[in-house]
């Protein structure tokens, strides 16, 4: 019974591909949120302008009313006009750029979602990589405890270590299995 084969370490090529992955994913969302806090300031200077030209409408329409005669009554018509004209303008950009908005909120969201998959998928990958290494370790335990074919490493007086930790080894690959099998 020789020294178990060293396990190779073929975890940390997909950690590295979960942190590649998380890093990339970051600088999208770090620009999406940048891309989203100007849009969100457009929106809302568009809500306020939009809100303007409703009061401006509201108080020519009035002053209108009241002024329908005389010199005035013109310039009023006139700045009622424009502000028909302007007030439904402000609306559509308010609502072509809120519906932007919604969007990138939606891919932000997907994003974070999706950040959080990463991180969780590098976490069972860093513990199932623990307990490869554990068991790896065990293994190595137990050969040294075995002794080599020629007889035992001298004076083991503990039998019963050995089924021991080969219980312990079982135990290790079982609860590897079930982190796998429960990552699926």
């Amino acid at each position: 019974m020789g020294e178990p084969a060293q396990v190779t370490d073929n975890y940390a090529q997909f950690i590295a591909r979960l942190e590649t992955a998380t890093k990339n994913l970051s600088n999208r969302r770090q620009s999406l949120s940048k891309s989203l806090a100007i849009l969100t300031l457009l929106r809302d200077q568009n809500l306020a302008g939009m809100e303007s030209w409703e009061q401006r409408r509201a108080k020519t329409s009035k002053l209108l009313a009241e002024h329908s005669q005389g010199p005035e009554a013109e310039s009023v018509r006139e700045l009622l006009e424009v502000a028909l004209r302007m007030e439904p303008m402000f609306r559509n950009r308010t609502e072509r750029i809120g519906q932007r908005v919604e969007l990138l909120r939606k891919r932000s969201d997907e994003l974070t979602k999706s950040l959080v998959e990463l991180e969780k998928s590098k976490a069972k990958l860093e513990s199932s990589r623990m307990l490869a290494l554990e068991r790896d370790n065990l293994s190595r335990a137990v050969a040294k405890l075995a002794g080599t074919p020629e007889g035992p490493v001298g004076g083991l007086s503990d039998a019963g270590i050995l089924d021991d930790l080969k219980r312990a080894r079982e135990a290790i690959a079982f609860a590897e299995a079930l982190l796998e099998v429960k990552g699926k």
